[in-house]
């Protein structure tokens, strides 16, 4: 029941998403999944799984666009099967809530994009602590 549930909001999510993403850092390491928009030119939404050397997981991130700019703010939460990636690395958990301070970067190729983002982060398991990751990804789509 758990595996057609977690099919059915996969293409949910797909069927919703307007730009399908690939990154290359934190959390997991490469992560796939689609970003939608909730309030159009001021709110988006992230659905993303990725996968590392040694953890593989998900999570959900809720990003505000600043207007007039190429910036934006968000709050997430993820969750893996290992420790993720982050700074310091003795302080890595395997799941917890995160702040997304990104930037699109300016490429000159219609319907693709390119982002950076920083990622402070709050491990909630296995134990507390605080981190910070970062990642580079593409976008693709409208």
């Amino acid at each position: 029941m758990r595996r057609v549930l977690a099919l059915l909001g996969v293409l949910l999510a797909f069927g919703l998403g307007q730009r399908a993403e690939v990154s290359l850092g934190s959390p997991f390491g490469v992560q796939g999944g689609v970003r939608f928009a909730l309030v159009p030119f001021l709110a988006e939404g992230r659905l993303y799984g990725g996968v590392g050397l040694e953890a593989l997981g998900g999570g959900a991130d809720l990003l505000l666009k600043l207007p007039l700019t190429d910036l934006y703010l968000g709050l997430g939460a993820f969750y893996g099967t290992g420790p993720a990636l982050s700074y310091p690395p003795d302080g890595r958990g395997q799941g917890g809530l995160r702040a997304v301070l990104g930037t699109w970067l300016n490429l000159p190729l219609p319907l693709l994009g390119a982002y950076l983002e920083i990622h402070p982060t709050y491990y909630l398991a296995p134990t507390q602590g605080f981190g910070v990751g970062a990642a580079v990804g593409l976008s693709v789509g409208l």
